[in-house]
């Protein structure tokens, strides 16, 4: 049954009541913002079913006063307005509010505001696209999360909320909701993504400054439990960068510990943490400095003479160079019939053929 229906039936169930003297001002008011819903003049309507809810003393009378102005703000484009009927109803009058649906319809609300829909500033100049409102997107989702945590969209809108609080600059909330998607929805599709962007977001804190590396073990941990998940995902090797990066990090922090102590002259605490990286860490970045820093502080330490080298834990790309700045003129600004403001110079990419006639 459609919206408007539904509001026919409202109606008619309202005058059948026997009413009293503010609630047969209310049905008065409600009845003309139903003439105006039933006329496409939906904010007028709007305003009527909420002058209506605001007369009346019923709640019978409220409740479909609220309902209805869900309706006509939902057929104009006035989103918060919508949301903010739809929170009345569900915390004013729950037995009169269909909770399913309402909660779906505050999860579509905060997606349109994720994807750039904004309530016009002012109802009058809404012809202006750029006078409009403020972005609710968080609210929304924030509000939708805690009334239906498990729905099917949370997992999406959670992965939505880490990027918006990511964007605002609140990291601790942003990781929260990535951790909340692994820890409850280890078969959603945003899974996949929230591992990724929870490891990168850690391992980047880490890169800044880790205190006592409990950044990096977690990054360095998720993105092992990525490859273990997901081991033919098309990020697996950029992953498997990350964690190499990510064990040269910590290495490098326990060799600045070490030389802390050292210049401190606690040699027993740095040669611990020597040895730490040497028997944690050989195969990364700070290894040799650390074998030559022990050499230094122990006469009997005895340096392994065939660790991997750090050159070889990383995949090789080929590469091209840059070329150098074209000088052939391909088209002129005032022969491209106005379709080019700048010239257009020729960009060659030497290929395997230049190779060959260059050597």
């Amino acid at each position: 049954m459609d919206k408007s229906k539904l509001l026919m039936l409202a109606a008619a169930f309202l005058l059948a009541l026997p009413l009293a003297a503010d609630d047969k001002s209310a049905d008065d008011v409600y009845r003309e913002g139903l003439a105006l819903y039933q006329a496409k003049d939906y904010k007028a309507a709007g305003d009527k079913f909420e002058a209506a809810e605001i007369e009346a003393d019923s709640p019978a009378i409220k409740a479909n006063s609220i309902r209805a102005q869900i309706g006509a703000w939902r057929m104009c484009g006035l989103l918060y307005k919508e949301f903010e009927a739809i929170e009345s109803l569900m915390e004013r009058f729950p037995e009169y509010a269909d909770f399913v649906e309402l909660v779906k319809r505050e999860y579509e609300i905060a997606d349109a505001y994720y994807q750039g829909k904004r309530d016009p500033a002012f109802w009058s100049l809404r012809w202006i696209p750029w006078l409009v409102g403020d972005d609710k997107s968080i609210e929304v989702f924030e509000k939708a999360l805690d009334r239906a945590p498990f729905a099917e969209s949370a997992p999406e809108a959670r992965l939505r909320l880490a990027y918006l609080f990511d964007q605002k600059g609140k990291v601790k909330e942003s990781l929260e909701q990535l951790r909340i998607i692994t820890r409850d929805f280890p078969d959603a599709k945003a899974c996949r993504y929230a591992y990724l962007a929870l490891a990168n977001g850690l391992y980047e804190l880490s890169r800044r400054g880790d205190g006592d590396g409990a950044y990096n073990r977690e990054s360095y941990e998720l993105f092992k439990t990525f490859l273990e998940k997901y081991p033919d995902a098309p990020e697996a090797p950029w992953v498997k960068v990350r964690m190499v990066r990510s064990r040269d990090i910590q290495a490098g922090r326990l060799y600045e510990l070490a030389e802390y102590y050292e210049r401190a002259g606690r040699k027993e605490a740095s040669e611990r943490y020597l040895a730490q990286v040497l028997k944690d860490y050989p195969d990364t970045t700070s290894a040799d400095a650390s074998e030559r820093l022990l050499v230094k502080l122990d006469s009997t330490f005895v340096p392994e003479d065939f660790r991997e080298k750090p050159e070889g834990r990383l995949p090789h790309y080929r590469t091209r160079p840059i070329p150098a700045e074209a000088s052939q003129l391909l088209i002129a600004p005032g022969d491209s019939d106005r379709r080019f403001l700048l010239p257009v110079f020729s960009v060659h990419l030497p290929d395997e053929q230049d190779k060959e006639k260059s050597e």
